[in-house]
């Protein structure tokens, strides 16, 4: 039996077809060490680890991992829209 081996953050980004940036592997390490956080909280945690990034890039990161099935939004009723890692070999219905 051989050890399953997690692919690195990096990986995740290339098997997707994405570019490998500081911002997009914080925002994807934030979104899976948190539990379905918003864009503020998104944010805060990528300006900690790498330091300023507008919300702007927030926003088009977010949008970039989600239609590339890496993240999911979800949108509670009367809420602002959340995110949550797309468990591995689920693919993304956005």
């Amino acid at each position: 039996m051989t050890a399953s081996v997690s692919p690195t953050t990096a990986e995740e980004l290339r098997g997707a077809g994405l570019r490998v940036t500081a911002a997009r592997v914080a925002l994807l390490e934030i979104v899976r060490d948190g539990d379905h956080l918003g864009v503020e909280a998104i944010a805060a945690g990528v300006r900690d680890r790498i330091g300023h990034i507008s919300l702007q890039a927030v926003y088009d990161a977010l949008h970039a991992l989600t239609a590339a099935g890496l993240l999911r939004r979800i949108e509670p009723a009367d809420s602002p829209a959340r995110f949550e890692r797309t468990p591995p070999g689920v693919c993304s219905s956005t």
